[in-house]
């Protein structure tokens, strides 16, 4: 058994939100999916603020309930609008945090947009833009891609990659937990029920 099977590896991510909650500072779907190597063992559903900054915190208590992390891959640095996830702050429940990026962030237009709208705009964009800076091209298998590692891993990170690539270029554990956060927070009733009873 290779050292990739025995990794536990969670991917997290958030659901749909209304154009309205952000106005409103209502909360959103997050989901922490829980892979030992390719197999799915557990999951969590929590909630994140839309454009707030309890990114980095909901993060950290999807991953304080699972027993071990090794490694959490993210889709780029920030939640539901602008709630910007520090990964060096998830350092404190994992081993390493990998950022994923689908497309090449406009860091001036990133920059001018925070700047209209958030009076910590600059934290903001420090950790985007500190977290940019540290990624490079990895190829896969499936295609080349553009990632941040923070942290540490064992494997190569392109090995890693590839072998959580299974039916498209997205790994395993980010994947599944986009589908089912997309999925839950387009139930209305379920958005309306999260932001009745508070925090999950």
């Amino acid at each position: 058994m290779s050292t990739l099977e025995y990794l536990r590896i969670v991917g997290v991510d958030d659901g749909f939100f209304p154009q309205h909650y952000k106005e409103l500072k209502l909360r959103t779907v997050l989901v922490g999916t829980l892979y030992r190597g390719r197999e799915l063992v557990d999951l969590k559903l929590g909630s994140v603020t839309v454009d707030g900054s309890d990114g980095t915190e909901r993060v950290l208590e999807i991953l304080r309930t699972f027993r071990k992390v090794d490694v959490v891959f993210l889709d780029g640095v920030t939640l539901a609008g602008f709630n910007v996830v520090d990964p060096e702050a998830l350092l404190e429940a994992c081993a390493a945090v990998v950022v994923m990026y689908k497309f090449q962030p406009k860091l001036e237009k990133v920059e001018a947009a925070l700047r209209k709208h958030f009076p910590d705009w600059q934290v903001r964009f420090n950790i985007i833009k500190r977290t940019y800076e540290k990624s490079q091209v990895i190829v896969t298998k499936w295609k080349p891609m553009r990632t941040a590692l923070i942290g540490s891993i064992v494997e190569d990170l392109g090995k890693l990659i590839s072998y959580l690539q299974l039916v498209s270029s997205i790994p395993e554990p980010l994947r599944v937990a986009d589908l089912m956060a997309s999925a839950i927070s387009r139930n209305e009733r379920f958005l309306n029920y999260l932001n009745r009873v508070g925090q999950t």
